[in-house]
């Protein structure tokens, strides 16, 4: 069994841990150089922002929808990461870092409520370092991939699973 642990809208995520004012604000993450957007929070996608829209095409939204648009700041996001990392590692014996948000966990020989696990995890990431993150679960590393893209959908949809599994 394998886990996928990744970062929600992660560079969106590491600016707002240090500017909370930015919680509930449709922030982007802009490429070096400023020239199109990298990360989007969900309120950002909401507002049909693509990943790579370029800049000049969506610049008009700040006035129009309070858009932020931040420069990426590539030394934080690996700081934030390596925290996560070392949180992340603790849901089982091996650890293989996938991306800079993304994290695959070995559960081979792991006892107990594996969900339970991966949740007590998922809250300490979000409480020690702040990022939100998702946790999919699955007999090989592809199906892991799918089950966290199914619980970022999730998220994105209040009411579609009980509170005491959040």
């Amino acid at each position: 069994m394998f886990a996928l642990i990744d970062g929600n809208n992660f560079y969106v995520s590491c600016e707002r841990v240090f500017r909370p004012s930015l919680e509930g604000v449709p922030v982007v993450v802009l490429s070096n150089n400023d020239g199109c957007a990298i990360a989007r929070s969900n309120e950002a996608k909401a507002l049909g922002i693509k990943m790579g829209h370029p800049w000049h095409q969506i610049k008009h939204l700040e006035e129009e929808a309070g858009l932020v648009a931040l420069s990426a700041n590539f030394a934080l996001y690996g700081d934030m990461s390596d925290r996560m990392m070392s949180l992340a590692a603790g849901l089982g014996p091996t650890q293989e870092i996938y991306s800079i948000d993304e994290s695959f966990i070995g559960l081979d020989g792991v006892r107990g409520d594996l969900k339970a696990r991966a949740r007590a995890i998922r809250a300490r990431i979000h409480r020690w370092v702040g990022i939100p993150c998702g946790v999919g679960i699955a007999p090989t590393k592809t199906l892991a991939k799918l089950a966290n893209h199914i619980a970022k959908t999730a998220e994105r949809k209040p009411g579609s699973y009980p509170e005491c599994h959040a």
